[in-house]
């Protein structure tokens, strides 16, 4: 395994910033720079401050394992640790949405939603003394109505409360975010739940808020929150404020809302985290980059909060020209000469049919059913990429390499027999676009060049070195999804009458 090095230059913007932002912006509305920090894919972000270090996490969606943990020295370089889970709680069978990361007198909490095998969204809750360890899990903490989403925690003196959204599958109840205080073990809730911000239909917020953060200043509690719609092609999320005294309030939102929205650089901004740092207020969120969107999903951005010093508010004005548009982005190899799957690669936890193992320097990607194909996959980073794969040994399953969003909506090159098959699958209907015999599928060669996340040329070759285009760009318009970005990897697909369900893979790459 070959991994590069990821260095940030957000301390050369802040201070480029400082000599010409603040001088040149006006007073109340201080000019912010906007960095992705964090490689890949990582909605909902949330962020800790642990005796000097820093732990993020984010929503895995309906792909395992469930929420990646990074760590960090100084917000800019962040260094994968572990998963929260390796495998998915008991209670629980998908939609792995917005951990919440506390810490608290040795201890490291993890509120997290999914849902119910009822199918009903709930909080569940963990907790680990070492996050390499792993997490216990202690269930449901919170179960409210049609669901229960978007946890956050904070402490007050003693007490600790925690908030959640509520009511966004309830007709004709406004969207609310409700809030209760915690036990002090942060195990169970304790006294009666209470209203703390609801959703305005006729406002920027078109009813709907979640994905909220509150911190403490000069006497205020601030809670940072999003509005509209989130997610897919369609997104809307913006960002608004509003502050209270206590907890219970009342909470009074900002009249200038919202404060942060998309540019010609990054879409559909918020839920997030904010975090003090020395003086100065930070904010680690989500945002679509415009190249590829929506098919890479939502990467983690940093941004510094500005305070009006007359009124208190916090602002923002992520003004893309002072911080960097481009998307971080590194070369991923692996040889699969481990002893164990890398921790970048991800399964399809709806399918659920997918088992690999590492053996020989090869993966052996298998296949527990017919009905769909079983895939491996790792997050793109940049929305041009040369993404290849060599297969091993000869069968008659469909080995490919592929990219895919769910089950029903995914492309690829494949061998099968001694045929180079070319796939679309859209909404589950499987369409072969091209097909050419090449006499041998043993140690062919599959290469795929993406380009803006959606345009895909494959080619293939017999020896790594010459390459052969098959078929024309492949449209990827299967490949936009709501809720996630895109994966790309290797599949098997059995044709359902063979035996064979499983594959050997060689070696795959992702080259920027």
């Amino acid at each position: 395994m070959i991994k590069v090095i990821r260095s940030f230059h957000l301390l050369f913007s802040f201070a480029f910033l400082l000599a010409f932002g603040f001088a040149c912006s006006q007073p109340e509305k201080v000019e912010i720079i906007q960095e992705q920090v964090i490689p890949g894919e990582l909605p909902d972000p949330t962020l800790i401050e642990v005796d000097g270090v820093y732990y993020a996490s984010g929503s895995s969606n309906a792909w395992g394992p469930y929420y990646p943990i990074y760590q960090s020295k100084d917000l800019k370089n962040w260094t994968f640790v572990d998963y929260v889970f390796r495998e998915k709680p008991d209670w629980t069978i998908n939609s792995f949405w917005a951990p919440e990361l506390f810490y608290k007198d040795g201890t490291f909490y993890c509120y997290y939603t999914a849902k119910r095998k009822d199918g009903v969204s709930c909080i569940g809750v963990a907790s680990t003394k070492d996050l390499k360890k792993g997490f216990e899990d202690h269930g449901v903490l919170i179960e409210w109505g049609n669901e229960a989403i978007d946890a956050f925690v904070n402490q007050q003196g003693e007490d600790l409360y925690i908030t959640w959204k509520a009511y966004g599958l309830t007709e004709g109840k406004p969207i609310t975010l409700l809030g209760s205080k915690l036990s002090k073990d942060g195990l169970s809730l304790e006294g009666e739940a209470f209203e703390v911000l609801t959703a305005e239909a006729d406002t920027w917020e078109q009813g709907g808020i979640e994905g909220q953060t509150i911190l403490e200043r000069d006497g205020y509690l601030y809670m940072i929150y999003s509005g509209n719609a989130c997610c897919g092609a369609n997104c809307d999320y913006q960002v608004g404020v509003a502050r209270a005294k206590t907890m219970e309030g009342s909470w009074e939102k900002y009249a200038g809302n919202p404060i942060l929205k998309g540019n010609e650089d990054w879409k559909c901004p918020g839920h997030g985290t904010a975090i003090q740092t020395g003086d100065d207020w930070f904010y680690l969120y989500h945002a679509y980059p415009t190249q590829g969107f929506p098919n890479l999903g939502r990467s983690a951005l940093l941004s510094q909060i500005a305070w009006d010093e007359e009124t208190g508010w916090p602002q923002f004005s992520a003004n893309s020209q002072l911080g960097s548009g481009e998307i971080m982005g590194s070369d991923f190899i692996d040889e699969f000469d481990g002893k164990a799957l890398d921790p970048n690669w991800r399964f399809d936890v709806e399918a659920g049919n997918a088992t690999a193992k590492i053996e020989g320097g090869n993966l052996i990607l298998s296949s527990d059913s017919s009905a769909y194909p079983a895939f491996l996959g790792v997050n793109p980073e940049k929305a041009d990429a040369e993404f290849q794969t060599q297969v091993s040994g000869k069968s008659d399953v469909l080995r490919s390499l592929t990219f895919y969003v769910t089950k029903d909506n995914s492309l690829g090159l494949g061998i099968q027999g001694d045929s180079l098959v070319l796939w679309k699958v859209t909404k589950g209907d499987f369409q072969i676009l091209g097909k050419q015999a090449v006499g041998t599928s043993s140690g062919i060669h599959l290469k795929a060049m993406m380009t803006d996340g959606k345009q895909f040329q494959f080619s293939f070759s017999l020896d790594g070195q010459t390459w052969e285009n098959i078929g024309a760009e492949v449209n990827g318009d299967n490949l936009a999804w709501w809720s996630w970005g895109m994966k790309a990897g290797v599949s098997v697909k059995s044709d359902g009458i063979s035996a064979d369900r499983k594959s050997s893979f060689g070696e795959f790459s992702v080259r920027y």
